[in-house]
């Protein structure tokens, strides 16, 4: 027997229709993200319950399979977004979601934004090197297209690196200051 609380789950009910509002917003969101839309249902079935749930009742939620819901479980637990939940003598595997919300968008920056970030400015640090090591010619007009190559990779690596500044600003202290790319975009308007 279950010494763990549960919310009462009536399908079709005013609660199911807005879970299932959120959690298909909630997945749409995390879609524009470039993450599975149903980590965001499963998710959202988590954070709008009152006590963990099993994989079975998420599914109930959400009305994803078994299988999907079991798979991103196992997604959401990487990302640290949800957790097990450890009930004495239970034997079903229960699961609740990271309710701090800043700490989850913190982390997904921390994570997966910087590192794109990253790879944009070395890609662009590339670039800029190819310009300046083979872009020299004697031909007029290679050299102004070299010089007007090299001005606007230097905007966009600019503009990269305050974007970096950010975002590693915002997932180490969870707070937004967008001077830095307000000044990066200041300095490539005046360099065109």
């Amino acid at each position: 027997m279950s010494s763990t609380p549960s919310d009462p789950w009536r399908p079709d009910d005013s609660a199911d229709r807005v879970m299932l509002l959120v959690a298909d917003s909630i997945g749409e969101l995390m879609g524009l993200w470039n993450f599975k839309p149903s980590m965001g249902r499963v998710w959202s079935a988590l954070y709008l319950s009152r006590y963990p749930l099993s994989a079975d009742e998420i599914a109930e939620r959400t009305r994803l399979s078994a299988g999907s819901v079991s798979m991103t479980v196992q997604e959401l637990l990487r990302w640290g977004v949800v957790k097990r939940a450890y009930e004495p003598g239970e034997r079903r595997r229960r699961f609740e979601a990271e309710t701090d919300i800043l700490a989850m968008v913190t982390r997904v920056f921390r994570e997966r934004e910087l590192q794109w970030i990253e790879t944009v400015v070395e890609r662009l640090e590339e670039a800029r090197r190819i310009l300046d090591e083979e872009g020299r010619s004697s031909v007029p007009d290679d050299m102004v297209r070299n010089r007007f190559l090299a001005t606007r990779v230097s905007n966009l690596l600019s503009l990269a690196k305050a974007g970096h500044t950010v975002v590693d600003r915002f997932a180490r202290a969870g707070t937004l200051d967008l001077r830095a790319i307000k000044g990066a975009l200041g300095r490539r308007s005046r360099t065109r």
